[in-house]
């Protein structure tokens, strides 16, 4: 009776080789999804300041006072008007990402020191506003239309 050798168990060199090779694409293609470049993190920073810009402008219409932005000392701060004096809403307070830099603001065409209050008003009429920034080397602007909408756009 003949025996049938059977080959030795395992994977070849070539085998191998294939599957380091596919490992190291799919790990290169994952870190670059991952690991955003800096125009990619610039515009996630603008969109998040316009969110919250966009909240305070909510935050008016719907609390029934009205309610201010500043972006002043790599802050961005939230107010409120109680009755005669403006009151910071700390809960609301975060620092601006990376090296974010307000180059001007402008509300209704005029321009305003960027420490200025960017203020709601409770009535649902917006004003229309531009706040022109540098965030990590790119240029952004946050705009504000008349009908309330709120938006991030590259320069």
């Amino acid at each position: 009776m003949r025996r049938l050798l059977r080959p030795a168990g395992g994977f070849t060199l070539i085998e191998i080789l294939v599957v380091v090779a596919i490992v190291g694409i799919v790990l290169v293609v994952a870190t670059v999804n991952l690991m955003p470049d800096q125009a990619q993190l610039a515009r996630r920073d603008a969109a998040q300041l316009a969110l919250d810009i966009e909240q305070a402008r909510e935050a008016a219409w719907f609390g029934g006072l009205p309610t201010a932005v500043s972006l002043a000392d790599g802050r961005l701060r939230r107010w409120r008007f109680a009755g005669t004096t403006w009151e910071s809403e700390a809960s609301k307070d975060r620092p601006l990402e990376g090296d974010t830099r307000v180059m001007s603001l402008h509300v209704d065409g005029e321009a305003l020191s960027p420490a200025e209050r960017l203020v709601f008003m409770p009535d649902g009429l917006g004003t229309p506003f531009r706040v022109a920034l540098e965030l990590r080397g790119h240029r952004w602007a946050i705009e504000g239309d008349a009908a309330g909408a709120v938006k991030a756009v590259e320069r």
